[in-house]
Order: structure tokens, then C-alpha cells, then sequence
């Protein structure tokens, strides 16, 4: 019987390779040509595009109201729960940003920082985001924000009469500044402000600027001089600059007025 195995396994054998069922290597294909290229690099795995949502991860924008990305804007997540667990990134060059959140259940609050300097001095002006409804983590969620002019650190300016008898309309008095190089807005266009009665003239960004005054005075326009701390001597035109002497965001300019 033992024979008769082996004699069975014998033909078994030789009948499939009779008949050309036998397993042959595989004859290797054509080589493409050398193009001495090295073999290009897949492209990395892009980030979410801002405006689509992913789970656990806020995303978004920080624009000013003209539309133009502001850069290197702090942005956080708060968890409304677990007050010491938070989440931080920065906006790009384009104003984006992308932040991953813990998984943990509940919701998120977004906020942001925007940090200017001028003077010397470094102000921080907080920014909401444009939808401020907490949302939650498992669903992600896009806050884009607007940086608005109400937004940035502004000045007052208290205008004196430089004695009692100088003649001023209050009703019509206003004042124009011409920037002396960019303002904490990064603008150097001149622009004017009314003078508001028991509160001076008020949200002038914080700058440095050459000023000058008029008023209607019996139905004629007339130029003041002016002085200030930064230029004594009174003229038409005074360089004057916001001084920290603790008013609104700290900045207050003194200006004084006569009639020419």
C-alpha cells in the first residue's frame, strides 16, 4: 500500500508537467528609459482649507474691515467647562489660522490678540470672533474675525485756550492730523476730527502728527495756531505726539489754541 502512494504521487507529477501546468517565473518587463530625474516627491498632506470644518479643530481668518490679512494674530479655543484647558495658534502670512482641539466633550469659546506697538509702547487690543456662539469640539468649527477701527488703541486730545481772550467757536471747531510717518494703523493719510463738547476730541489712533485747527468764526473760516509739549512755539501747524498720562488706553495730547 505504501508503494502504491508513492507510485500514485509519481504520476501526479509527471502529468502536470506534461501538460504545462507547472508554475514558471514570471518574465520581468520592459525597463522604462533612465531620465537621470531623480523619482519626484508626493506632495505633503495639505491643511484644512479655512472655511471647512474638522473634527476637534477650529479654523478660520483675521481680516481687517477692508479685507486684508493681518499676520501673526494670537488665536485660542477656552473649553466652557474646563477653564484650564485652552488651545493656541497664529495667523500666517494670509491670515490664516488652524487650531487642533482635545478630545474632550463639551464646547469652545474662540478669542484672539492682536499686539501693536508705537512709542515705545506695546498695546493689546482683544478681538471677538464675528460668530461668538460656542461651538462644539467633536464637530470643529470655522471663527473668522474682523479687526475693526473701534477696535484699535486710540487717543484723546484736549485742546486749551492759550488765554481768556481768544475768540472760539466750539460748535464748529475741528481739528486735522497729517500723520509724521505711520500711525499704530500703519497709515499716513491725514484725516479730521470734530471737537466733542466736555469730552475733546476723541479716537485718534495712537501716532505722531502735525495738527492744525479751524472754526467758523462769524461765518468765516479761520486757521488757530496751535502749541503743544512737543512744540512750544504756536503756528499753524504743531508736531504733537500721544504721551502716556493715563487716560483712555493711556494716551492723552495737549494742544493750545489762540486766534491768529
Amino acid at each position: 500500500m505504501k508503494n502504491a502512494k508513492l507510485l500514485l504521487l509519481a504520476l501526479a507529477v509527471t502529468t502536470l508537467s506534461a501538460c504545462g501546468g507547472g508554475v514558471t517565473p514570471s518574465q520581468p518587463g520592459p525597463t522604462p528609459p533612465s531620465t537621470g530625474q531623480p523619482a519626484p516627491i508626493p506632495p505633503s498632506p495639505q491643511p484644512p482649507v479655512p472655511g471647512t470644518f474638522t473634527p476637534y479643530v477650529m479654523n478660520g481668518t483675521v481680516r481687517t474691515e477692508a479685507g486684508e490679512p493681518l499676520a501673526g494674530v494670537e488665536v485660542f479655543a477656552d473649553h466652557t467647562a474646563f477653564y484650564n484647558m485652552n488651545a493656541l495658534g497664529k495667523t500666517d502670512t494670509q491670515g490664516r489660522y488652524r487650531i487642533a482641539l482635545a478630545h474632550q466633550p463639551g464646547t469652545w469659546a474662540a478669542g484672539g490678540y492682536l499686539r501693536l506697538s508705537f512709542g515705545g509702547q506695546t498695546y493689546e487690543v482683544r478681538l471677538s470672533p464675528d460668530n461668538d456662539t460656542p461651538f462644539d469640539g467633536a464637530q470643529g468649527a470655522v471663527r473668522d474675525f474682523t479687526l475693526s477701527a473701534d477696535d484699535l488703541p486710540s487717543g484723546k486730545v484736549n485742546p486749551y485756550v492759550a488765554h481768556s481772550a481768544v475768540e472760539l467757536d466750539y460748535d464748529s471747531l475741528e481739528f486735522t492730523f497729517t500723520p509724521d510717518g505711520p500711525n499704530i494703523m500703519g497709515s499716513t493719510t491725514p484725516f479730521t476730527r470734530p471737537f466733542t463738547d466736555g469730552s475733546g476730541v476723541l479716537d485718534v489712533p495712537i501716532g505722531r502728527y502735525f495738527v492744525s485747527a479751524t472754526h467758523l468764526l462769524n461765518g468765516v473760516k479761520e486757521q488757530f495756531l496751535l502749541s503743544s509739549a512737543d512744540q512750544k512755539t504756536f503756528a499753524p501747524r504743531v508736531l504733537a505726539m500721544f504721551h502716556n498720562e493715563g487716560d483712555r488706553y493711556g494716551n492723552t495730547m495737549e494742544l493750545y489754541l489762540k486766534n491768529p
